[in-house]
């Protein structure tokens, strides 16, 4: 295991880095928060994605007891579409 003072040496030469794939400067993060490579948005939109789907799950799961047999078809036939809209939209990522 590392102790605090390996930390903060490795820390130190990766800040004082000059190879450009490792070097941290302010700016450089300002960049990368504000305009993000297009390969790290593809895993956050699909990471929501997931998201929406479990969460629409639940609500589904927890709607089913207060809901009639044909409001419940309705919900399904709703979640079914947002599936496979969530599908085509990965599909187009």
């Amino acid at each position: 295991m590392a102790t605090s003072q390996e930390i903060e040496e490795s820390m130190k030469k990766l800040l004082n880095s000059n190879d450009p794939l490792t070097n941290l400067t302010v700016q450089g993060m300002m960049e990368d928060w504000f305009n993000p490579k297009p390969e790290v948005m593809k895993h956050v939109i699909i990471v929501q994605l997931n998201a929406c789907v479990l969460v629409a799950t639940f609500l589904l799961a927890t709607a089913s007891t207060e809901l009639s047999a044909d409001d419940m078809l309705v919900a399904v036939f709703g979640f079914f579409i947002f599936i496979g809209l969530a599908i085509g939209v990965y599909g187009r990522i």
